[in-house]
């Protein structure tokens, strides 16, 4: 193989790989619709806040972040939803850890963490985003529903 055409293949792959870093950039920590409108039960779940088991939605908008142990963005998401529910009294953040709950992982196709799902009042799934939350993201998530 001649000197050109392994420039040439080596460039080519590293154009691919550059690509497909921006997509991702690109499409990370931004949210994406569900149409499908699966129900999720926090009491089937086995969700907890603060050490006690969760029932009720948010009256606006549920954040239902799940994570593992040695996810750093996780950390980061979670404070970022924090913040967001202490400012907002009708947003509720449940951070969910997937650790040792493959099951959940599965039944939900999480491929990554964190993950967040975009719950209505009612604990409809209306949007799911992949990565670590962008401010925006979530101002925009809150903004989509009305009390």
């Amino acid at each position: 193989m001649s000197f050109e055409t392994r420039l040439i293949i080596i460039a080519a792959l590293v154009l691919v790989v550059v690509a497909g870093g921006l997509y991702w950039r690109r499409t990370t920590g931004r949210a994406r619709a569900v149409a499908d409108g699966t129900q999720i039960d926090l009491g089937r779940l086995g969700a907890t806040k603060d050490g006690k088991p969760v029932t009720q939605f948010g009256k606006r908008v549920t954040f239902l972040q799940f994570s593992t142990e040695v996810c750093s963005q996780c950390r980061q998401t979670a404070r970022l939803l924090g913040e967001f529910e202490a400012q907002n009294s009708d947003v509720l953040h449940i951070e969910f850890d997937l650790t040792h709950r493959l099951d959940v992982a599965k039944k939900f196709n999480i491929l990554q963490t964190p993950t967040t799902l975009v719950l209505d009042s009612r604990g409809r799934v209306t949007s799911r985003i992949g990565g670590a939350a962008k401010t925006q993201t979530i101002q925009d998530e809150i903004g989509n529903f009305q009390i």
